[in-house]
């Protein structure tokens, strides 16, 4: 699932370890790889002191799904934006776990190789589907992107519930589902970046991005 992902987003090689005595065998071959996923169910000690022996010896890029962290107390010494703290079986990981890794991977990337949609001091990419508020960056899902690139294409216009409806899902779909995205939306970037002012609603009209941001 991980080599495919990047080898049709990137046309690169990055492998999805679940054990790291595979990952080990493949430093000793010395197979070259642009970046590694590493799954675990227990984050512990003794797998971030083997991730520190690895890290030296390597020059790869390397992102962790983990389930649990269990390293009681233990300073953990990995940047929060390379890890994921989630279970494979929760709803919309895949979803998410993408996200996450487009806005990993790209932080190596040349950043006038990425198109980008601009209002003031919020940038939307268009590659990795995240959003920078400022020097904030807030990973969004698949469709949250949509729902703001297109609220975005439409900047200083408000859009009614309907409209977004009929572009981004299909006609059974309830509106209810607009008013939940947008809800949840809002409520990352300002945890994220401390910003409410993005997403502007006016019932009976519909909702825009604030032009004065």
């Amino acid at each position: 699932m991980v080599h495919s992902f990047f080898a049709q987003e990137y046309g690169c090689k990055v492998l999805h370890f679940k054990e790291l005595e595979a990952l080990v065998d493949i430093v000793k071959e010395g197979l070259q790889l642009d970046g590694v996923v590493i799954s675990t169910p227990d984050f512990n000690p003794d797998f971030i002191h083997t991730m520190q022996y690895l890290q030296q010896m390597l020059t790869l890029r390397i992102f962790f799904i983990v389930e649990e962290i269990s390293a009681q107390g233990t300073p953990v010494p990995f940047p929060s934006n390379h890890m994921y703290i989630s279970s494979f079986e929760r709803y919309g990981f895949q979803e998410e776990l993408f996200s996450r890794l487009r806005c990993w991977f790209d932080e190596g990337l040349d950043p006038h190789t990425h198109h980008t949609r601009q209002i003031k001091d919020i940038a939307l990419h268009l590659h990795s589907k995240s959003l920078k508020v400022g020097e904030f960056v807030i990973e969004l899902t698949c469709k949250e992107f949509e729902l703001l690139e297109l609220l975005l294409e439409c900047q200083g216009q408000y859009i009614p519930t309907e409209q977004i409806l009929h572009q981004l899902w299909d006609r059974y779909t309830s509106p209810e589902i607009v008013r939940q995205y947008v809800y949840k939306l809002r409520h990352k970037i300002e945890i994220i970046s401390g910003r409410s002012d993005i997403i502007l609603f006016r019932r009976g009209i519909g909702y825009s991005v604030n032009p004065l941001i």
